[in-house]
């Protein structure tokens, strides 16, 4: 299926801020994707809900909820937005979540299917590269997230052609610029902040509007300086 044919979406984390941001603009995109939101606690989507054809109340890190949530929403594409809030204490939940879901995806009957997963810089062979060594010390103090990153695009790596994985810098909310910079592993960035908004934008325009095939990419963004 062409990107720009009508898409059934399921989205992994969707009660987070990137998630959240992700349904919203998926349900003012012009092709009209079908929506599935797929969470613990489905009250947190708020009024967001309305924006769904079907929320999914499940654990990610469970094999049979996420197989469960791929049969009842006939997703051709899965956003993997999962997270632990902002706490940067030790965590597996990116990683157990993310071979929980490669392990249903490499069954016959999804082999369709594409992913889009949410990665941070730092991660896999990415480095945090600011100057004056401060790179280190933020990849020090975010080193059980970025291990945990690290495990989640590990485990896809066996998907790695319908994977695309996006590493993404400190994420903000509520300034947007418009348009994320793309830059490279060992690069420093040129910026040190994303919006959830602009990366929202960037992968409804990968899922949506892509004149090519998701997956076979990882792409480390940074809002674009304003």
């Amino acid at each position: 299926m062409s990107n720009q044919q009508q898409q059934s979406i399921l989205i992994l984390g969707a009660t987070g801020g990137t998630g959240l941001e992700c349904i919203r603009q998926l349900a003012k995109h012009p092709s009209k994707p079908r929506i599935h939101a797929f969470c613990r606690s489905p009250s947190k989507l708020g009024n967001d809900q309305d924006l769904c054809q079907s929320v999914i109340q499940g654990d990610a890190r469970q094999v049979n909820d996420l197989q469960q949530a791929l049969e009842q929403t006939a997703a051709n594409v899965v956003i993997v937005s999962v997270g632990n809030g902002e706490s940067v204490a030790k965590s597996d939940i990116r990683t157990a979540s993310a071979e929980a879901l490669a392990t249903v995806l490499k069954l016959p009957q999804y082999k369709h299917v594409r992913t889009i997963v949410v990665s941070s810089t730092g991660a896999g062979t990415s480095r945090i590269i600011v100057g004056m060594g401060i790179g280190k010390l933020i990849s020090f103090h975010l080193r059980h997230v970025l291990k945990d990153h690290t495990g989640q695009e590990a485990a896809f790596y066996p998907l790695r052609s319908r994977t695309t994985v996006v590493r993404a810098t400190a994420l903000t909310e509520d300034a947007p610029t418009g348009k994320l910079v793309q830059f490279g592993d060992t690069e420093k960035s040129p910026t040190i902040k994303t919006d959830r908004a602009d990366l929202a934008a960037w992968i409804v325009q990968e899922v949506c509007g892509g004149t090519k095939p998701i997956g076979g990419r990882v792409v480390n963004v940074t809002g674009a300086n304003q």
